[in-house]
């Protein structure tokens, strides 16, 4: 292999799309939730109308005010005027330490950091001012969907209202920041939410128990009424096939396993209170999100030890409790529930991992206590309060201090643990489309190494079974990552249908789904010559019209056609392919045009609405809707180099690598690099193929090579003739590059391999 294609191909590795399971649910913190430091708030609103909102007589109402929002984390400073204002909260609306909703759209439809409201709260009843910050955190250490959050200073028209903990709202936003349909009805679960089944009559379900989120003018409850209806008929294992098809049980069992393990009851298992429910209208299965977690860790009304309670039979007694007593029925849902209380323990939720993490948070906002005079009027307490309060009970309602009480729960629960030896089972499954193959990536559990089989079938051909595996072999990313991989080729069948099977070394066996099977609509492969060209994600030598220096994309025509863009879509994420429509203009035949990704719509058609990160992220370019949101051309890249761009080499249809010299506007191939005639003749057929392929040419190539899709060498072929017959009969299904070399130059081809 000569020098030049060494050292394309280390360039080019980081640029080639990663299979590996990845999880959409998590989006970064960005500004608004950054918690490295504790950013500042202030609200600039009319005095009278100030006074008007906390008045007594008003302290139940919903109005907004209008101010104004002023942001300052010490790096950036955002003020947003005209502003919603308003209380917010239940018993807290009676508290000294109010809490407060901040609605930007209210008046204006506008944004900050993508959301449209953020939530306040005083944390009244906390004297750690941690508890739901420490649920909201741990929850994401458990991998299970949460609003994020940070500690925030408050000041309103200059006066210091305390420390409060910033919470994302749960609405049509949170929705679309974790890639899912605003047409899925969100529902705030409220006190009374049992989760009784109560016929298929919508208005047994009351608004005021079951408050509609979203699409308030067409509010749909069948999802609410097929989960409770299969819920109060959960009592055997074949019960499963129904409940399973409805509800997401593995997202709830983390979910509960974790909110106990907290001592956070008042939720739907003990106080009927406090969720939110989604219907994925992807998946058709009602999802639990957890929110209002201050009563945790020891805050008790109820003259009950939460550290020492079975596990087993924590709902409320003598009360209908279905989401919690019919599920535990199952004894695979039991057994699993218990797994993640074991699996949490030995992770995270014990003293050695949880003591200094909470100590870093008290010592970064120990400073902002001290000063908090709101903090001490609810139940007096004061700085030393707060200090104590991390360790040991300040009595009344707080029975444990927040150490304390981890210490004594992770140890009584795992007392408690009965049988934990679970079958197999998948846990999180992600389907990524690229230009030319699906790729299911699927994270299975298990006490010991496991099999596992999919099972799959394109539109009504026939079934087929072939074992996938977790061996780090392409397209497999990583060895025994609990990750297992499948990848097809892109065709033109309307849907795919599968089921997993799986089996461990002890002879437990499972499937997923439990019965029949999921479907998965696959995109056709779209025939657009729309390439993603070049690219700068480390930008300050090439302004845009606006004199600053941005991050941008060029895009290239490779077609003999010009092109609208209006009908495509650009995204940094590839869950979210219709991030940004392209604006209505045409790129002509063989040319080139460039945009810039600022999040500056403001600044024209030609400013995208997301930014590159120079630390690596996806760029993809789709088809529209009716075309399911088909990839055109997509790729990851890893960390760049500041002034330095990555492009296609050559234009549009070689692997992104890095460029020796910016070509913005124009061809990618420079005149002393440009490959010689001869290249143009290269043919790969059959592709896709199965146990050999045929590699082509006008000329005997010095060498031809076969890489994985990270790169990676896996043979090399010397030819004798003009006409090479590769053999594939010893390599695993995947999708590969085919090297050429010839004269000092070399050309790639891409080639799936199907087995």
């Amino acid at each position: 292999m000569n020098i030049l294609l060494k050292n394309l191909l280390l360039s080019c590795l980081v640029f080639i799309t990663s299979y590996g399971f990845s999880q959409s649910v998590f989006p970064s913190k960005g500004k608004l939730y950054n918690d490295v430091i504790v950013p500042r708030i202030d609200i600039k609103i009319n005095q009278d109308s100030l006074e008007e909102l906390l008045s007594s007589e008003n302290i139940e109402s919903t109005h907004e005010y209008p101010a104004d929002f002023i942001w300052n984390d010490g790096v950036n400073t955002d003020t947003l005027k005209n502003i919603g204002f308003r209380l917010r909260g239940n018993t807290s609306r009676l508290s000294q330490k109010k809490s407060f909703k901040v609605k930007f759209d209210h008046f204006e439809d506008k944004r900050f950091d993508g959301v449209s409201e953020i939530n306040l709260n005083g944390e009244h009843n906390d004297p750690s001012i941690i508890r739901a910050k420490l649920v909201w955190d741990m929850m994401r250490m458990a991998e299970i969907e949460a609003p994020r959050s940070n500690h925030v200073r408050l000041y309103i028209n200059g006066e210091y209202r305390g420390l409060y903990i910033n919470v994302e709202h749960i609405n049509n936003d949170y929705l679309k920041i974790r890639n899912k349909s605003s047409s899925g009805q969100l529902l705030k679960c409220i006190y009374g939410s049992d989760f009784v089944y109560r016929g298929n009559d919508p208005s047994q379900y009351r608004d005021d128990v079951y408050e509609p989120a979203n699409n308030k003018d067409n509010v749909d409850k069948n999802g609410l009424i097929d989960f409770t209806k299969a819920l109060d008929e959960l009592s055997t294992n074949e019960d499963r096939c129904d409940f399973e098809k409805v509800f997401d049980i593995d997202r709830y069992l983390k979910i509960m396993a974790l909110e106990i393990l907290v001592g956070h009851w008042d939720n739907p298992i003990y106080n009927i209170n406090n969720t939110y429910i989604y219907t994925n209208d992807k998946t058709g299965k009602l999802e639990v999100i957890t929110y209002d977690t201050d009563n945790t860790f020891g805050i008790d009304w109820f003259d009950v030890d939460w550290t020492q309670r079975n596990i087993y039979t924590w709902a409320k007694s003598n009360s209908q409790r279905p989401i919690y007593n019919n599920i535990l029925k199952i004894p695979e849902y039991k057994a699993r529930f218990g797994y993640y209380i074991d699996r949490y323990i030995k992770e995270f939720y014990n003293p050695m991992f949880l003591n200094p993490y909470i100590d870093k948070i008290r010592n970064k906002i120990s400073p902002y206590v001290q000063n908090d005079y709101y903090a001490s009027l609810d139940y007096g307490y004061d700085y030393d309060d707060f200090l104590k309060s991390y360790n040991e009970a300040l009595g009344n309602h707080v029975k444990n201090g927040l150490k304390e009480f981890i210490q004594l729960r992770s140890s009584s629960a795992k007392s408690q643990l009965e049988n934990i030896s679970i079958p197999p089972f998948k846990s999180n499954q992600a389907i990524s489309k690229t230009n030319d193959v699906i790729t299911f990536s699927i994270e299975i559990k298990s006490n010991t190494p496991a099999q596992v089989f999919f099972n799959f079938q394109l539109d009504n051909s026939d079934w087929i079974k072939t074992e996938i595996f977790d061996n780090g072999i392409s397209p497999d990313v990583k060895n025994s990552d609990g990750v297992f991989t499948f990848q097809i080729p892109k065709a033109t069948e309307k849907q795919i249908s599968y089921f997993i099977e799986l089996k461990d070394q002890t002879g437990k066996q499972n499937r997923h789904p439990y019965c029949e099977f999921d479907t998965e609509l696959l995109a056709y492969k779209s025939e657009v010559k729309l390439y993603i060209n070049e690219f700068m994600a480390d930008n300050d030598i090439i302004t845009d019209d606006a004199g600053e220096y941005e991050d941008w994309i060029e895009l290239y025509n490779d077609g003999e056609e010009d092109i609208d863009l209006k009908d495509f879509y650009m995204s940094d994420d590839p869950n979210n392919p219709e991030k940004w429509r392209m604006p209505d203009f045409e790129i002509p035949s063989k040319s080139f045009w460039v945009f810039w990704a600022d999040e500056d719509k403001s600044q024209g058609e030609d400013h995208c609405n997301f930014k590159l990160s120079k630390d690596g992220e996806f760029i993809g370019i789709f088809e529209n809707a009716a075309r399911n949101f088909t990839p055109i051309d997509t790729f990851h890249f890893g960390s760049t180099k500041k002034n330095v761009s990555y492009g296609k080499y050559p234009d549009g249809v070689g692997p992104v690598i890095e460029l020796s010299k910016v070509t913005q506007w124009e061809s990618n191939v420079l005149i002393n690099n440009t490959p010689t005639q001869a290249f143009k003749s290269i043919s790969v057929a059959p592709n896709p193929a199965t146990n050999e392929t045929n590699v082509s040419t006008d000329f005997i190539p010095e060498m031809i090579s076969i890489l994985n899709a990270q790169g990676k060498l896996i043979k090399n072929y010397v030819s004798k003739n003009n006409n090479s017959i590769i053999d594939l009969s010893e390599m695993s299904a995947g999708l590969y590059f085919v090297s050429i070399e010839y004269k000092g130059f070399h050309q790639l081809k891409k080639l799936i391999i199907t087995k």
